[in-house]
């Protein structure tokens, strides 16, 4: 068994308590975290989406 790391079970945490106040409802989630990151100031940058090569494949 591996020793508990306290950053880890601080993220986890938070991660939880934000699950848990928006119902576990991942749009609700993401809703909630653009609102933050409006309020907190900060220059919000928001990249164009990436175009991919349909061409390459994995192996």
């Amino acid at each position: 068994m591996k020793p508990s790391d306290s950053i880890v079970d601080e993220v986890r945490a938070a991660r939880e308590a934000l699950a848990k106040e928006s119902g576990d409802d991942i749009e609700k989630i993401v809703e909630a975290a653009r609102r933050r990151q409006s309020k907190s100031g900060r220059k919000v940058v928001t990249l164009p989406p990436r175009k991919t090569d349909s061409a390459k494949r994995a192996s």
